[in-house]
C-alpha cells in the first residue's frame, strides 16, 4: 500500500481511499474493464459508486498513473503504469500480458524523437497476437 501512496505523491495526487482502492485493484495486473473493476470494488466498499470509480480512473489517466487498453472486443482495459511494457492482447481469448521493453525500443524511442523534433513522455504499445501463451497454447 504505501508504493501505491507513493505513486500518488509523486504525481501530485492525493492518497484518497478511493484512489488507493482502485490502484490495489490493478496492482492485481488482471487489467479488468470498467464493469470488473467496478464490481471488485463494491464487494471491498459497497457504498463507492460508479461515478466515483470513472471519476478516478478518469484523474489517474490523466496524471499518467494508469492506462487505458484498447482491445479488439472494443472494451477498455485499464493498468497501471509503473514502467514502459508493452501489453500483448490475445484475439481469441482477451487475454492480455505484461512484456517489459527491451534496449532496442528505448533506442528507437531516441530515433523517433531526433527525427520528429519531440520529446515522447510515454509510448504505449499494444500487440494483438492470434493466439496466447496464458491460455490458448496450453
Amino acid at each position: 500500500m504505501n508504493d501505491f501512496i507513493n505513486l500518488l505523491k509523486t504525481k501530485e495526487l492525493k492518497a484518497t481511499p478511493q484512489r488507493i482502492s482502485v490502484l490495489k485493484e490493478l496492482g492485481k495486473k488482471m487489467h479488468p474493464t470498467i464493469d470488473d473493476l467496478y464490481e471488485a470494488l463494491r464487494k471491498e466498499n459497497p457504498s463507492m459508486s460508479l461515478a466515483t470509480v470513472y471519476k478516478n480512473l478518469a484523474t489517474l489517466k490523466e496524471k499518467g498513473v494508469v492506462i487505458e487498453v484498447n482491445t479488439a472486443e472494443g472494451k477498455m482495459r485499464y493498468d497501471i503504469y509503473s514502467k514502459p511494457h508493452i501489453h500483448l492482447v490475445c484475439r481469441q481469448c482477451g487475454a492480455i500480458e505484461d512484456v517489459d521493453y527491451d534496449k532496442n525500443l528505448f533506442a528507437y524511442q531516441t530515433v523517433l524523437e531526433q527525427m520528429k523534433s519531440v520529446k515522447i513522455d510515454r509510448m504505449d504499445v499494444i500487440a494483438t497476437v492470434e493466439s496466447c501463451t496464458l491460455c490458448c497454447k496450453k
